[in-house]
This record gives structure tokens, sequence and C-alpha cells, in this order.
């Protein structure tokens, strides 16, 4: 996680403690109920939403999560490349979020006006795009961007990253 996705990180994650501790400094424990939702939230988001790695298998790329773990076919890939945060911008424009975001990167589904990616990010200085015959685009983030690009793409059979 870098960079804006960090900061917010870190302002957010300590919020329903400190609303909690405002709460019972106030006299009153009735502010642990929305503090105890919020922390439910960010437990579903760690466990379901948020991505622990991206893997590259014989036949699939994978995305795991602790609680799931989701499979791209390899012979479903028609495309993998890398790009830069302005190049993203450049080409698809600007967008916005439908799921998770703010926490520990952004996650769900991200509508630009002309294509709507899966996607999950941990930062928004390079990432890798996927192209897939039978789904959405895959936006992600993985630690080394251009090693996994260029290892799919020898594994998919076109050698090369677009």
């Amino acid at each position: 996680m870098r960079g804006m996705l960090l900061w917010i990180t870190v302002v957010v994650l300590p919020l329903p403690f400190l609303i909690g501790w405002a709460g019972s400094a106030a006299g009153t424990r009735l502010l642990w109920i929305p503090a105890a939702f919020t922390m439910g939230i960010y437990l579903y988001v760690w466990l379901y939403m948020r991505p622990t790695a991206f893997e590259l298998s014989p036949t699939s790329v994978d995305i795991v999560w602790p609680l799931r773990r989701q499979s791209t076919p390899l012979n479903s890939i028609e495309s993998i490349e890398s790009l830069s945060g302005p190049e993203f911008r450049q080409r698809y424009g600007l967008g916005y979020r439908i799921g998770a975001g703010g926490l520990w990167g952004g996650f769900g589904l991200f509508k630009t006006k002309t294509v709507t990616f899966q996607f999950y990010i941990s930062h928004m200085d390079q990432y890798i795009l996927i192209e897939r015959s039978n789904n959405r685009p895959l936006l992600i983030t993985p630690d080394n961007p251009d090693l996994f690009a260029a290892e799919v793409a020898v594994a998919i059979g076109t050698g090369e990253t677009a």
C-alpha cells in the first residue's frame, strides 16, 4: 500500500476506536454501537474484499483472500499490460468505485465512461490490466507489477506485455 491509499488507511483505521473512546469519556457507552458496526465492516473488508496475494498458477491467475479465492483461467486472458496511473487516466478518464475503498485500497468495480473494470488495488501509481474473454477487464496491483505481467504474458503464450 502506498500514497494516498496509505494515508487514508492511517487516518480512517482508528476512527471506530476514537468514537467509542469519545463516547466513554463523555459518559455514554452508546457510541460503542456504531464503533462496533464500523469495526465489523473493517473486518469484512479485510477478510473478504482485500486480496492478500495475486498468484500465477500453471492454469490460472488467482486472486487470494483470507476467506476466498478467484481464478481466471489462462486461456481466457486475451492480453495483459502494465499501465502507470497517468496512462490509465489518459486512456479511460475519471471514474467511480462501486465497492469498498479507501481503507487498505480499492476493491470491487470501477466504472469509467467507457469501461467497467473489476478491480483490486492497493496503490494508484502502477496497474496491471488483464483483458478477459469471459468477464470484465481486471485491474490489479501486484507487488512487482512488471514482473507479474511478464510472467503472465509468457504463460498465456504472447511472451510480451502490451
